[in-house]
């Protein structure tokens, strides 16, 4: 809490401009889905587009988060973490429309 609590001192921003919050989110939606996508050229143009919109401290602060969880995922993965049995609940309907159960790795 402390550090969002410091973050958002040192980078203020309107969060009362929908419009604008609305296209900054919009823009890092599209950066992450090129990303982890498999298009390289759909990455460098969403990559030039979060620069010259948002500039490289955007760019250096999403690709860290997007780095972040992709370690996480693949931490808790490793070490065999797996979900309560009410996670597993809430999330039956959304394994099931993903196909989640059908990859070798499913645990059952």
């Amino acid at each position: 809490m402390m550090m969002l609590r410091a973050s958002t001192a040192a980078n203020p921003t309107d969060l009362n401009d929908a419009d604008e919050t609305a296209a900054r989110s919009s823009m890092l939606e599209q950066f992450v889905d090129a990303v982890v996508g498999d298009d390289p050229e759909r990455a460098a143009e969403a990559r030039a587009t979060l620069i010259d919109r948002l500039g490289p401290d955007w760019l250096v602060d999403t690709c860290a988060v997007i780095a972040n969880f992709e370690m996480m995922t693949r931490l808790a993965d490793a070490t065999g973490a797996r979900l309560r049995a009410e996670q597993l609940e809430a999330a039956a309907p959304i394994i099931r429309d993903l196909g989640l159960d059908a990859f070798p790795s499913a645990r059952h």
